[in-house]
């Protein structure tokens, strides 16, 4: 009895402890500010900031540099790199915004976020109501915090001066503002004098990137870039516009002197300044930035050594792309997950990695073969519609034939979906509700033409399946023992990557190997159970 009583003391004080634990996290939460503001007195004094300042910040973190005009702009053109790549390694969650005008030069400072907390380094501590008023963007009731940051003494006089221009450009795709791209904005915003024109690629250019149908619309790139630029120094002129080609406005505009590049993309300002020659205009000097690592801990090998938006793109995969909303049209339970893919995506291996963390599994395409079956209406209805001559001598559909005769003809294809479509959907449903009744509380229901049927429309969410066409044609190929021509066509007989995408939730890519796909599934699931969760509390 004596060591019933003991468990039971144990587990209520260790509960008791966990509970603590959790209610002081969620204060220390809720104490932190969205928005901070850092006032640093030395250039220098960047080490393990972003570290320091994201147990007061939980979003956006500005920082602003004291010193004058032309002794600080050369360190800060080196600290732009090693902050930003800072940020990448130590504190991804922050959006880090180096503000390049110093204090000295501001009468305002005007920020496009509100400021909830400004931090200083001791150093500023008889200064700060000066800085405090300095501030326009203020939120009312905002706090003051000082933090010790020891100097890293870099050697400003060391540094080679910044040479700026009127007139400077750049271009890139600028999909989902990392810090690589704010490094590349920041070293030509801080060369600009007067004007900075930005090049945002256009659909056309994005096409050979991967993962390119997950890029965000130009519309929210531009929008991304006018407002990070705005915010680390509003008094430049900006021209943020969509470009068709590497030149944009480059080619046949006499007023741009300097061109901002990275590494990888020099190319691209040589090209530029051979159109420039045939344009009888001046060359551009150019500017190039070292491409900055990608030091997250959380980097896959699979990904690219560099910070960059196709790393980016990856770990999108398996997460979130678009909130799920509840479905009125269907019952609450079980939990329906449609999952799209295009021929030879690996959409049922996918399926079957589902199936193994506890879904349930109803496979639309298996169950129009069975409607196929000798007897049952479809296969008669079939027979007439298009020739006999499908049916073999017992009685079964020969889906090849059948394949033969609607892939590459749009009419006849229609034609076939139009009869059986109606009848699968049906039947799916009627599974899904024995699958429920069973006590299966996430069915997953797999589905070729799950996009273009608008059969997701029937689920709580869509998952998508997606891999490169031309992967997916070798696969075909190898499967199907099909002519090239033959995988092209059934290839593009089904919707795009693009379209597979565009209505999704979630969306997988089984392109690299079988650990990268597993932890793309993981991701998924354990959003998915959170999510459950959370669904059962509010119904």
């Amino acid at each position: 009895m004596c060591n019933i009583y003991s468990g039971v003391s144990f587990a209520v004080l260790l509960f008791s402890v966990v509970s603590y634990i959790f209610v002081m996290n969620q204060k220390q939460t809720d104490l932190m500010a969205k928005n901070g503001l850092l006032f640093l007195s030395n250039v220098a004094k960047t080490n393990d900031i972003c570290v320091r300042a994201s147990k007061y910040v939980k979003k956006m973190l500005y920082i602003k540099i004291k010193g004058k005009n032309e002794s600080v702009l050369p360190v800060v053109s080196k600290q732009i790199v090693d902050l930003y790549s800072q940020a990448t390694s130590k504190c991804n969650n922050l959006d880090v915004r180096l503000l390049l005008k110093p204090i000295e030069l501001t009468k305002n400072i005007k920020t496009n976020y509100p400021i909830d907390l400004i931090l200083y380094d001791s150093d500023l501590s008889k200064e700060v109501e000066s800085l405090q008023h300095s501030i326009a963007t203020l939120n009312a009731g905002s706090k003051l915090e000082s933090i010790e940051i020891v100097s890293d003494h870099v050697g400003e006089a060391s540094e080679e001066p910044v040479k700026t221009y009127e007139y400077v450009a750049l271009g890139g795709t600028f999909d989902r503002l990392h810090n690589g791209h704010k490094i590349l904005l920041s070293q030509a915003a801080l060369r600009a004098t007067k004007h900075l024109t930005v090049g945002v690629t256009d659909v056309n250019m994005i096409q050979s990137k991967k993962l390119w149908e997950l890029i965000e619309p130009i519309e929210t790139r531009i929008k991304a870039v006018v407002d990070f630029l705005t915010d680390i120094n509003p008094e430049l002129e900006y021209n943020v516009v969509p470009i068709q080609d590497l030149y944009g406005p480059t080619k046949d505009d006499p007023r741009y002197q300097l061109i901002v590049v990275s590494e990888e993309t020099s190319r691209g300002a040589v090209k530029i300044n051979e159109k420039r020659a045939e344009n009888g205009l001046q060359p551009l000097e150019t500017y190039v930035i070292k491409l900055a690592q990608d030091s997250n801990p959380a980097r896959s090998h699979e990904e690219e050594e560099k910070v960059s938006s196709s790393n980016h793109r990856m770990r999108l995969l398996g997460t979130y792309l678009k909130s799920p909303v509840p479905n009125p049209n269907i019952p609450d339970w079980p939990y329906v997950i449609g999952l799209a893919g295009g021929i030879a995506s690996g959409k049922s291996n996918i399926a079957e990695k589902l199936k193994a963390k506890g879904a349930a599994i109803i496979n639309c395409d298996t169950i129009a073969h069975d409607l196929y079956k000798p007897g049952l209406p479809l296969n008669s209805t079939l027979s007439v519609t298009f020739r006999k001559d499908i049916i073999t001598d017992t009685g079964e559909v020969d889906r090849r034939k059948l394949g033969s005769i609607v892939f590459g003809d749009k009419e006849q294809l229609e034609k076939l979906n139009t009869i059986v479509w109606p009848a699968v959907i049906e039947e799916a449903q009627r599974r899904v509700r024995i699958l429920g009744e069973d006590g299966h509380r996430v069915v997953v229901m797999e589905a070729a033409v799950m996009v273009r049927a608008k059969w997701y429309t029937q689920c709580h969410q869509l998952w998508s399946v997606i891999i490169p066409p031309e992967e997916a044609i070798k696969r075909l190929q190898n499967r199907n023992g099909l002519s090239e021509e033959e995988a092209k066509q059934r290839v593009s007989s089904q919707p795009s990557n693009q379209e597979q995408v565009a209505p999704a939730n979630i969306v997988f890519s089984p392109y690299w190997s079988y650990e990268y796909t597993q932890s793309q599934i993981d991701r998924a699931w354990d959003l998915l159970q959170e999510y459950l969760r959370n669904r059962k509390v509010q119904t």
